[in-house]
C-alpha cells in the first residue's frame, strides 16, 4: 500500500531526520513512500539489503533508504546502519494521525474510586470500574473493559473491545489491540468423584513498560502471584499465555503460539508461528524457536529449535532430509526383503545346518 501525505519534504530533510548520509540530490520533493513494487514519482522506498537495491533502483520511486556502503544508484540516497528502522521513522511522519480529544465520554462509566492522569482520553460505552488508577495521556478506544483495581500506566493505547480484568498492572507505553483479554481466569481444573472442579484463579496479569499486545490476544490471571511480560516484549494476534508464565525482555511471540501454565522465559526469546510450549519448561534467553516448533523441555541459553518435539535445528533439518527420502528408502526395504526371502529359500534347498 502506497502511504501519501499532504505534506511535502525533501530528501535532505530525511536524512536529517533520521541521522543518515546523503547520496545525491537532496533538494529530490518526496510526497509519499512505498513499497519497492507500488512505488510512483515522488515516493520514497527501502532496500534493506542489496539483493532489493537493484529493484528499488529500477523502480518509478524518486529517493531510496538504504544500507551503509551501498552504491550510487543514479536516485538519491539514504544511507543508515538500519533501514528498516530508519524508513518506520519516516513511516511515522507520513501516517495518519487521529487527534484525541482528552476528556470523558458521557457514556462512559467510572467507578466510585477513579484516579486518572493528565489529558486522558475515554470513548464512549467504556467500563471503569472501582479503584481503577490512569497515567497521563491514556486512551481507551469505545466499549473496552476495565475492571476493579486495576493500574494503568502513562501513554497507554488500549483499542475497541479490550477486556482487563481485576488486579491488572499494566506499564507505561503500552499498546493493547483490540478484542484482547488481560486477565481471563487461568485453566485449572481438579478431578474429584469423576467431576472436574475449579481451582480458583485469584492471581493477577502485570505487564512491563513498552509492551504491545496483538489483536485477539489471552493473557491469564495467575492462580496466585502474577504472570508476568516483560518489558519491550511484543506478541502478536492470537497467542495465548496461560497462567502463571513469566515471559522475560524484549521477546517476540508470534501469531498462533500457545504457552502453557507456568512456563518461565528468558530475555530475548523469539517463539515463532504456531509453536507451543509444554507446561513448567524453563526457556533461556535468547533462543529461537523456529515456527510450529513444539517445546516440551527445557531450553539453554541461545539454543536454536524446530520440529516437535523441538530439537536442534541443525539436527531437525537433517530429520527432515531424511524424511524426504523415505519413499525411496522404503522401495530399498522392500527389495532387500524379497532378495533375503530367496536367499533363505536356496539355504534351505541346500539343507544347511539349522533348518
Amino acid at each position: 500500500m502506497r502511504v501519501e501525505n499532504i505534506m511535502r519534504t525533501t530528501v535532505r530533510d530525511l536524512a536529517e531526520l533520521v541521522g543518515g548520509e546523503l547520496l545525491g540530490d537532496g533538494s529530490c520533493e518526496i510526497t509519499g513512500v512505498s513499497s519497492i513494487e507500488e512505488a510512483m514519482p515522488g515516493d520514497l522506498v527501502f532496500a534493506q539489503d542489496p539483493r532489493y537495491l537493484r529493484q528499488a533502483a529500477e523502480s518509478a520511486a524518486s529517493a531510496i533508504v538504504a544500507q551503509q556502503g551501498a552504491r550510487n544508484t543514479g536516485k538519491p540516497l539514504i544511507l543508515v546502519e538500519e533501514p528498516r528502522y530508519a524508513f518506520a521513522r519516516i513511516l511515522e511522519m507520513f501516517g495518519p494521525t487521529s487527534k484525541v480529544e482528552p476528556g470523558i465520554h458521557p457514556t462512559a462509566h467510572t467507578g466510585e474510586i477513579f484516579r486518572s492522569g493528565e489529558n486522558v482520553s475515554i470513548q464512549y460505552g467504556c467500563y471503569i470500574g472501582d479503584n481503577v488508577t490512569l497515567g497521563d495521556r491514556v486512551h481507551i478506544h469505545p466499549l473496552s473493559h476495565i475492571a476493579d483495581n486495576v493500574t494503568i500506566g502513562s501513554d497507554v493505547v488500549i483499542h475497541p473491545f479490550v477486556c482487563i480484568q481485576q488486579g491488572a498492572v499494566i506499564g507505561d507505553r503500552v499498546t493493547i489491540h483490540s478484542s484482547s483479554v488481560i486477565g481471563s481466569d487461568g485453566f485449572g481444573f481438579v478431578m474429584v468423584d469423576g467431576v472436574q472442579r475449579k481451582i480458583p484463579q485469584i492471581g493477577n496479569v502485570v505487564i512491563g513498560d513498552d509492551v504491545e499486545i496483538g489483536a485477539n490476544v489471552t493473557i491469564d490471571r495467575a492462580r496466585t502471584g502474577s504472570t508476568e511480560i516483560g518489558a519491550g516484549t511484543k506478541i502478536d494476534n492470537l497467542v495465548h499465555v496461560a497462567h502463571n508464565v513469566k515471559i522475560g525482555k524484549n521477546c517476540l511471540i508470534v501469531a498462533l503460539t500457545g504457552i502453557a501454565g507456568s512456563v518461565t522465559i528468558g530475555d530475548g526469546v523469539v517463539l515463532a508461528g504456531q509453536s507451543g510450549v509444554k507446561d513448567h519448561v524453563r526457556i533461556g534467553n535468547n533462543v529461537i524457536a523456529a515456527a510450529r516448533a513444539g517445546v516440551i523441555g527445557d531450553l539453554e541459553d541461545g539454543a536454536r529449535v524446530s520440529g516437535f518435539p523441538a530439537r536442534s535445528h541443525c539436527e531437525q533439518m537433517r530429520v527432515s532430509a531424511a524424511m524426504l527420502r523415505l519413499p525411496d528408502i522404503m522401495k530399498l526395504v522392500a527389495k532387500l526383503e524379497k532378495r533375503i526371502a530367496v536367499l533363505e529359500g536356496r539355504s534351505a534347498e541346500d539343507g544347511e545346518p539349522g533348518d
